[in-house]
């Protein structure tokens, strides 16, 4: 019987969609972990991510200009998906537009790049960054371009 329910409270669980409630001031950390991944393109330094990617798991990864990429990446993937696109492109800044955090503590971070493409051509782009607790830090779980 335990297990039956333990299968149905998963099934509910994934069939769920999130809900992101917005948060007042927002958190400290969460503004700390989307700066680092900001200031690590800005910079062209890499592996600066390290600090942000999560130690176990995958990062779920959809991006246009900043790959083409899609699926489920390793924290060093993640780290040579960037590296590769600041071989042909960079980030000039980037900027949080808003905060939300779910009833579980997992934060969504909204926030705009301003890039310069290969072309030399400069582009914003939307990004969402999931983010999730991770021991006293918080990590990407998804980066993803949203068209603007």
């Amino acid at each position: 019987m335990n297990r039956v329910l333990a299968m149905t409270i998963l099934a509910l669980a994934a069939w769920a969609p999130p809900t992101w409630p917005v948060s007042g001031a927002g958190d400290e950390a969460v503004h700390l972990c989307a700066s680092r991944f900001g200031a690590a393109l800005r910079t062209g330094n890499v592996s600066e991510l390290r600090s942000i990617l999560p130690a176990r798991g995958k990062v779920q990864v959809r991006l246009e200009r900043f790959g083409p990429e899609e699926g489920f990446y390793s924290a060093s993937q993640v780290e040579a998906i960037f590296a590769n696109f600041l071989k042909r492109c960079s980030l000039e800044s980037f900027e949080i537009q808003h905060v939300e955090y779910d009833s579980k503590g997992y934060a969504l971070v909204r926030g705009r790049a301003r890039l310069v493409n290969e072309s030399g051509r400069r582009e914003e782009v939307e990004l969402r960054l999931a983010l999730q607790p991770e021991g006293d830090n918080w990590v990407l779980r998804e980066i993803r371009e949203t068209r603007r």
